[in-house]
């Protein structure tokens, strides 16, 4: 073997080894601060997301190859709602995946982000313009134009592919819960846009909500944000960290639910999580690219 080779050879391995410990170092660091934050003592009102354990893993959504991304929880209807970012799709799940309704979407490429408010409103972002929409869904849609849409673009960083990629509606303070997925990490506070009314005085105001806990937990992206609505709790979704960490309304880090094989009782790591929501029995869902559907319980 010639010497070019080998040290072709040796700086591969030397690269492979690299990765392969900040991958060790990373799960270690991860499963440190599972075992910290779930251990501590929590209020009543706690998820305590480290007693949750998988009960659906990785199914298949019938019919979806790609692009299944956000997700949100209609208590109303009992079931859940996803879209697509590739063809424009809102899907209607059952709470255990199934494809109920499927609504091909007009105007609405590139969405990233998706809540439901209360009755027949929805609000979806899209990521790369920083636009929200206000939408309205009703058991009689089977399509949906959101180009003349209410909307509001929200222009505090430089449009592009690492913009907005969850919202969740906090009903308790009427605010939409925003989160830029990196280059910087932000979770924005929007009031004043759902409620607001033609030819009235605008109301809006936009905050953003810091919390050095996030730094602390080495969140390097941020992919979807859920509110618990009995607690008033956020919870925000890593893809590339492989978690959900649970904050209180002080946005301190309380719990911890881990992505990774064999934390949470999962075979495999959740390969891509995009979506999130929590159901009004306190059961956690994800949503993973491509297609992949999950469930997790509480195991008391």
């Amino acid at each position: 073997m010639s010497m070019l080779k080998i040290i072709v050879v040796l700086t591969i391995a030397s690269l492979l080894a690299a990765v392969g410990y900040l991958r060790l170092n990373h799960l270690d660091v991860l499963w440190w601060y599972d075992w910290k934050l779930n251990r501590e003592v929590t209020s009543d009102q706690s998820l305590g997301l480290g007693r949750y354990r998988v009960d659906i893993e990785a199914r298949q959504v019938e019919g979806i190859n790609d692009d299944l991304s956000a997700l949100t929880y209609n208590a109303d209807t009992g079931t859940l709602f996803a879209l697509l970012n590739g063809d424009p799709l809102l899907l209607e799940l059952s709470v255990e995946g199934e494809v109920l309704r499927r609504i091909p979407v007009k105007g609405g490429r590139d969405m990233e982000g998706l809540t439901h408010v209360a009755g027949n409103q929805y609000v979806i972002a899209k990521e790369r313009d920083q636009r929200l929409s206000l939408v309205t869904i009703t058991e009689a849609t089977r399509e949906l134009d959101v180009s003349a849409a209410p909307s509001l673009v929200i222009a505090l960083d430089e449009p592009g592919n690492k913009g907005f990629e969850g919202l969740s509606w906090d009903d308790a303070n009427r605010r939409l819960l925003v989160v830029r997925e990196r280059d910087p990490l932000r979770v924005l506070a929007v009031t004043g846009f759902v409620d607001a009314v033609a030819g009235e005085p605008s109301s809006l105001d936009i905050t953003e909500i810091k919390s050095d806990g996030s730094a602390m937990l080495f969140m390097s992206d941020l992919s979807s944000v859920s509110v618990d609505r009995s607690s008033g709790h956020i919870m925000l979704l890593s893809d590339e960290s492989h978690m959900v960490v649970e904050y209180d309304t002080e946005q301190k880090p309380i719990s911890l639910l881990g992505l990774w094989r064999g934390m949470s009782g999962l075979r495999d790591t959740v390969p891509q999580a995009e979506g999130l929501a929590v159901d009004d029995l306190d059961r956690v869902y994800v949503v993973s690219e491509p297609n992949l559907f999950y469930r997790f319980v509480p195991a008391d």
